[in-house]
């Protein structure tokens, strides 16, 4: 049987016999919106709350952006929003990065994207940052009842009306992305990012688990509270207007807009029925987060490990492929997450004992998997060295392992996980 998987912007195929195939997980297949554009426009004319037409006249808003790392349709998000911001009085629009890098081509793609969308909307008084988290030209809010450090890019403050854009999907700490992670980290700085991320190593702090989620036995999230209380400092008792999507591939599933946690709890329950999976753990796994940009670097494919790692038994092998063209990580997160990975495993997991620093959860986590299964082969682009390094073994032909695993148990089952990033993945 041939099996599909996606790798950077290609795909990786591999044959299986029925026999060893325990399952094929993904996304469920739901009815995509063939209407982009119109289903966007349908759910801006039907909010939750006041019209943000109606909310902006005369006032100061701020559109919150994702960063080029989601693989949204940015410009039909944006056609969609800036018509009804005409009246307002002002608009800063801030790509929100967080602490990933800033003048990625990507970004400056967006920058474009921005200014067509105002331009053809003959939108007045407008303005474009790409946040750094890095910057001098920040506003120090205070600190959030957990003691995270409020730092925000002096841009993203004193607005009446806030518009984040968000793609919703599981998240392996913060519990699902959404429009709250434009906020921090998206428009915060390093020490603020640093303090939220800390608690990234709280069992509580893991997907499935919100602040907004409908069931109220799942609502304890730490670092996602931490968010939520964040963005209402920062926000000041401003109003708020999301428009909100959950996307696969080029796909639009669902979109919602208006008040965020009805928006946001609206999207946790399309992401249970689709994305979340309760499976039998197997010895073998294949995991790919799903192409380009989920794979663009190791830092950013480990979600997909993350997400899905209660897939494996303990002892048990996974096939990983990441095309990682960008790298192992951004040039910020390599000391603490890539360099400190490459200790032995034991002292990756003693190191973050004490004070912590942005990254060293992903370390930290990535040592625990690696010291609970026997290996992991990853088929990549990073150079082998760099592979191994990190306690990983490259693998130069993928079908050369699925056929190394079936020749030393001919009756191995090997479980499937195609576009893990997006995944919530629970041992049944």
């Amino acid at each position: 049987m041939e099996i599909s998987l996606s790798y950077g912007d290609g795909k990786v195929r591999l044959e299986i016999p029925e026999k060893n195939l325990a399952g094929i997980v993904a996304p469920k297949s739901v009815q995509a919106r063939s209407d982009v554009r119109g289903e966007l426009a349908r759910a801006m004319e039907n909010p939750h709350g006041p019209a943000l037409f109606d909310l902006v006249i005369s006032k100061s808003v701020c559109v919150l952006v994702e960063d080029h790392t989601r693989d949204e349709p940015h410009a039909a998000l944006l056609d969609a929003v800036v018509p009804s911001l005409i009246h307002a009085s002002r608009v800063q629009f801030i790509i929100t990065t967080g602490s990933h890098e800033v003048e990625h081509p990507g970004n400056l793609e967006i920058v474009k994207i921005i200014k067509h969308a105002a331009d053809s909307a003959d939108l007045d008084k407008y303005d474009i940052l790409i946040n750094d988290c890095m910057s001098k030209d920040i506003v120090d809010l205070g600190k959030t009842s957990r003691g995270t450090p409020l730092i925000v890019s002096a841009a993203a403050v004193d607005h009446d009306v806030y518009v984040p854009l968000a793609d919703m999907k599981a998240h392996y700490f913060a519990g699902y992305s959404n429009a709250l992670k434009d906020f921090l980290p998206g428009v915060c700085a390093f020490p603020s990012i640093e303090g939220n991320h800390s608690m990234a190593l709280d069992p509580n702090s893991t997907f499935g688990r919100h602040p907004y989620h409908p069931d109220p036995d799942r609502r304890d999230n730490p670092l996602a509270d931490d968010m939520r209380e964040a963005t209402e400092i920062i926000t000041k008792g401003a109003k708020i207007f999301t428009l909100s999507v959950i996307t696969s591939g080029e796909k639009l599933v669902w979109a919602d807009a208006g008040r965020m946690e009805p928006v946001i709890a609206s999207g946790i329950e399309i992401l249970d029925e689709t994305s979340s999976f309760s499976v039998k753990a197997t010895s073998r796994i294949v995991i790919s987060p799903g192409g380009y940009p989920q794979d663009k670097s190791l830092y950013h494919a480990q979600r997909g490990l993350e997400l899905t790692k209660n897939a494996v038994v303990d002892g048990g092998e996974i096939l990983f492929l990441a095309e990682c063209r960008d790298g192992v990580a951004p040039e910020t997160a390599i000391e603490n997450f890539y360099d400190k990975l490459t200790a032995p495993l034991d002292e990756v997991i003693q190191s973050i004992s004490g004070q912590y620093h942005l990254y060293e959860h992903k370390a930290y986590k990535f040592a625990e998997l690696l010291q609970r299964v026997s290996k992991i082969r990853m088929y990549t682009e990073l150079d082998a060295t760099i592979v191994t390094s990190a306690h990983l073994i490259k693998a130069d032909n993928p079908q050369s392992v699925i056929d190394g695993w079936i020749a030393e148990d001919p009756n191995v089952k090997i479980l499937i996980l195609d576009k893990a990033n997006k995944l919530a993945v629970y041992a049944s």
